[in-house]
């Protein structure tokens, strides 16, 4: 039958933490399942990682961040500040347990399925995020094996790459903190412009998370986005490296690194790439205007006396890009592969899947008894898989869990 505990938690990164932390404040039985060590997702990151949210969003349970609150984590602190929050309430935790299935039982609970036996329970919390397998692209499997290829969380820092130029592919937030990693290190850099959007890293007088915190952009419940799709677009690009600062990819452009449309397709050596270019700049623009107005509105509405916003110099443009680019030709000896990730939650049995496979549920509930999820992207609104929303999530599935029969 296996172990019988009456709650289990997959997951001991900031959702499944701060989930731990209220059912241990509601005195549930339960037990934390991670496969690697608190934070392993965190510990993936590239060696110069930094938030983008500042100090003063990350809000665990109970635990404020130390330090400047207008100052950014940089990697191996948020895995210390994860770990020392789990040092103030000790959760009952297992590492080195990898989950591979959630099954109900015909009469009520789970078997919780793994490489180191099974668990009985009455109540599963899934707390694995939607960041789980690393996309690439089919046309990754077409260029020749003598160029190096890597995906974001494979990157820490650029002397692990072979002398000569990079490709990164994608202009999200990885792809163009890589892409700064890469100049800052003096390497000569291709970027693949993805329709990503870019945000001002300040805006009228202040920190531009701090405004999106105060008015209330954070809070934005998921139901109201144009369309359930936009919950897996990108996040807008920002950095919060060296005390914070913006990613004009323009800028980036105007200084060296040579941009490019969306890589369609390769034959060895050459890679074919679309007309898009343009189009994608204007994109990322317009939804940094989009956030930039809706600050704007919402500051008029609450009569919040700012300075005004500061004019921007005409854009730069870039030179007509290449459609067909030769990979030898231009130097470029390694790939990164920014593209993202994809999730899948077949392995839990029963659960509700929408028509992306994401879980249907609200606010973490699923329609299937004692079946939860915590820290997903937009499980409930904007914050929900931020260090700045988790907690929130958390204490309403931990009390729901309680309350159950």
């Amino acid at each position: 039958m296996g172990t019988a505990i009456n709650t289990i938690v997959i997951g001991a990164g900031q959702a499944g933490l701060s989930t731990s932390y209220f059912l241990q404040q509601h005195g549930v039985e339960h037990l934390v399942l991670e496969k690697e060590a608190i934070g392993a997702s965190w510990r993936k990151r590239w060696d110069s990682f930094t938030l983008v949210t500042p100090n003063a969003m990350c809000n665990l349970p109970n635990f404020a961040c130390n330090g400047n609150p207008d100052g950014f984590l940089q990697r191996d602190e948020v895995v210390g500040y994860l770990e020392d929050f789990a040092a103030t309430f000790d959760p009952p935790l297992r590492t080195g347990v990898c989950v591979t299935a959630v099954t109900p039982n015909p009469d009520g609970g789970f078997t919780v399925t793994s490489d180191q036996g099974d668990y009985q329970c009455q109540n599963v919390v899934v707390a694995t995020s939607i960041f789980s397998r690393p996309y690439r692209p089919a046309v990754a499997h077409a260029l020749p094996p003598s160029v190096m290829q890597l995906h974001a969380n494979e990157y820490r820092n650029p002397a692990q790459l072979p002398a000569g130029a990079v490709l990164v592919v994608g202009s999200g937030q990885s792809g163009t903190q890589i892409m700064d990693d890469l100049v800052m290190a003096g390497r000569q850099v291709y970027l693949s412009v993805s329709r990503a959007g870019h945000m001002p890293r300040h805006y009228r007088g202040q920190d531009t998370f701090h405004w999106m915190r105060e008015l209330g952009v954070f809070d934005m419940p998921a139901h109201q986005l144009e369309s359930p799709a936009d919950r897996f677009t990108a996040h807008n690009h920002v950095s919060g490296r060296d005390g914070g600062k913006t990613i004009n990819i323009r800028e980036y452009g105007r200084n060296g690194v040579i941009l490019l449309g969306k890589v369609t397709g390769a034959d060895g050596d050459c890679l074919y790439l679309a007309d898009d270019l343009t189009d994608n700049l204007n994109q990322a623009e317009k939804k940094c205007d989009k956030l930039c107005e809706m600050l704007d509105r919402r500051m008029a509405d609450l009569g919040i006396d700012a300075p005004p916003p500061v004019a921007t110099a005409e854009p730069w443009q870039p030179p007509q890009p290449p459609r067909e680019l030769s990979l030898t030709r231009a130097g470029i000896s390694t790939v990164i592969w920014a593209t993202g990730y994809r999730f899948d939650f077949s392995w839990i049995k029963g659960a509700q899947l929408d028509e992306f496979g994401y879980p249907v549920q609200e606010q973490g509930v699923t329609p299937q008894p004692g079946l939860y999820f915590v820290g997903l992207h937009w499980l409930n609104k904007f914050k929900s898989g931020l260090l700045y929303g988790v907690a929130e999530d958390a204490e309403h599935v931990a009390t729901h869990l309680k309350g159950r029969p």
